[in-house]
């Protein structure tokens, strides 16, 4: 199970790599093509003008929204569907269990009065005759003959 989940692991992250790659040459191909015009709050994208302020920002909006992606998004779905359903399965598990218990209260005396007849009524194991176990076949005696 360990070499599976490693393999995966590792072909997990071949394929982003490789996304991000096939991503970041896809937008240089489209920067470049003439009639392609990318644009945001009515401003012109030009990628291959982008200064360093401009890069920097997108390099951190990148890294936050993957910071979000990896971290927030699976803790708002483990605690946003896991906990409520770990809550309704303890109370259904306490439920059984309190039904159980008084069912357990309420039917004793059936219980008990059962736990007598199988007393009586099953075969008593009989006790083995405490007659001395035979010496094993290739047990030496304390007599030597010469």
């Amino acid at each position: 199970m360990k070499t599976l989940f490693k393999t995966l692991l590792v072909l997990g992250l071949v394929l982003v790599i490789g996304a991000m790659v096939l991503g970041v040459s896809v937008i240089g191909l489209i920067g470049d093509a003439p009639g392609v015009h990318l644009t945001i709050d009515g401003d012109e994208v030009i990628w291959s003008g982008l200064g360093l302020a401009d890069a920097f920002g997108a390099g951190l909006g990148l890294i936050i929204t993957i910071g979000v992606l990896c971290l927030v998004l699976p803790l708002v779905l483990l605690l946003g569907l896991g906990l409520p359903l770990l809550i309704l399965g303890g109370l259904l598990l306490a439920g059984i269990a309190a039904l159980l218990g008084v069912g357990a209260v309420l039917g004793s005396p059936l219980i008990l009065i059962g736990l007598i007849v199988w007393l009586l009524v099953r075969d008593k194991p009989r006790k083995q005759s405490s007659a001395p176990a035979a010496p094993a076949a290739g047990a030496s005696s304390s007599t030597q003959t010469s």
